[in-house]
């Protein structure tokens, strides 16, 4: 009876123990480009459920960058927000204009300080931090890079491993890789350019321009370098049609591994896409610069609400320093073409087994010693859409890139003005 007593006894506190409940945090994230790359985010919160049975993290795909920020700025106004979110380095501004977010600085100390942030390429730290701190995590980091048919470079006459390295040369090659049937009617193009302004903005600081001012009020866009450089892009439009006028992010680079264009300038972020559809033999390098090498930093990091709980918010970042782990990130790069933003990452056999056997994919992260940060400014979609309007009017021709660049200068800093004071 001893016995049966005891464990009966023994029944009865683990029935009265408290089960504790997971912290549960909402997440809500991007994908911008092609491919299955929802899958692969639910691959790492499954992993991170694994890892941490006491953290329940909730994926909520978002859509594009500009409807994933559009649906956090409606959580936010419903009294609701995520707990931990994904935007872009350039929401940083509006993130804080709408105190929405809190600095990263004790949870960044708690993990080494200035040793832990170290790992991260240092481009990819300088643009999220605001006023001396840190306000997100590197998560998906990307810079443009031209992408390049080997057998149409063949083709037209080309050497397949000497892709341009100019603005001249872009042109030329362009020029020789545009194919038109006996009416004049381009069968393939020679080079395509989705119109989004992240890639003007390549452009212009190819070109020895600037872009915004480091403290969110100014932009630059009337300025000689800017004009020019929105002028080379438009000639190659208009008047040696070698490239599309019009073609979105998504389309663009379907065109490239249809085999419907020999050059594509395009985010590193999609490289997986191209790896996996293209059927032909494809390279990848560095922008051609003109007056300097320069690109522009793209992409985004993980940001912690304000409004969640300090639990929430210490499972938030939990989840964040997982995600950016030198193993993750990794991963990512392989399953997406994002460039790994921990430098330790590129150190692991499993990343060194892939470049060696995709070299493509380390271009990205060979080009960071040149790349810049993005254009960003206070209202920083509002800024963008007059930006992305007004170069679309311009290839249009409704302007001249003069009259376009310095009509959008002026739009902008009305938007600007009440920053100014």
């Amino acid at each position: 009876m001893r016995g049966k007593a005891w464990i009966l006894a023994l029944l009865l506190v683990v029935v009265a123990a408290p089960t504790w409940a997971a912290t549960e945090i909402k997440f809500y994230y991007p994908v911008h480009l092609t491919g299955p790359l929802v899958k692969e985010i639910e691959a790492i919160v499954a992993d991170f459920h694994k890892a941490n049975p006491n953290i329940r993290v909730e994926p909520v795909w978002g859509g594009t960058y500009p409807e994933n920020m559009q649906k956090t700025v409606a959580a936010l106004q419903a009294g609701s927000p995520p707990d931990i979110a994904v935007h872009l380095a350039v929401d940083l501004v509006t993130l804080r204009d709408l105190d929405a977010v809190i600095p990263l600085d004790e949870f960044v100390q708690r993990e080494g300080g200035e040793k832990f942030l170290a790992d991260f390429f240092p481009g990819f730290v300088s643009d999220i931090k605001g006023d001396g701190k840190i306000w997100a995590v590197p998560f998906q980091r990307s810079t443009p890079i031209l992408y390049f048919n080997k057998d149409l470079f063949r083709k037209a006459g080309l050497d397949p491993n000497k892709p341009p390295t100019t603005w001249d040369e872009l042109l030329a090659t362009a020029q020789k890789a545009t194919l038109r049937d006996a009416s004049g009617k381009v069968i393939t193009w020679g080079l395509t350019i989705p119109d989004d302004i992240w890639l003007v903005m390549s452009f212009i600081l190819q070109n020895g321009g600037r872009t915004s001012s480091p403290d969110f009020k100014k932009v630059y866009l009337g300025e000689k370098p800017a004009i020019e450089a929105v002028q080379f892009w438009v000639d190659m439009a208009n008047k040696h049609k070698v490239m599309p006028r019009h073609r979105t992010f998504p389309i663009s680079v379907q065109d490239f591994a249809a085999g419907n264009t020999a050059m594509l300038i395009h985010s590193t972020g999609n490289l997986r896409f191209v790896r996996d559809s293209a059927k032909f033999e494809w390279g990848t390098a560095f922008l051609p610069k003109n007056k300097r090498q320069a690109v522009a930093i793209g992409g985004a990091g993980f940001y912690i609400f304000k409004k969640a709980s300090k639990e929430k918010q210490e499972a938030a970042w939990q989840f964040a320093k997982f995600a950016t782990s030198p193993e993750i990130q990794a991963r990512w790069n392989i399953g997406s073409g994002y460039i790994a933003t921990r430098k330790s990452a590129f150190d692991l056999p499993l990343m060194k087994n892939y470049t060696g056997k995709l070299p493509q994919a380390l271009v990205a992260r060979d080009q960071l010693p040149y790349a810049l940060p993005e254009m960003s400014t206070h209202d920083n979609w509002k800024m963008r859409n007059i930006f992305v309007t007004t170069f679309q009017e311009i290839l249009d021709e409704k302007y001249t890139s003069e009259e376009g660049m310095k009509k959008a200068q002026t739009e902008i800093e009305k938007v600007l003005a009440p920053y100014q004071k």
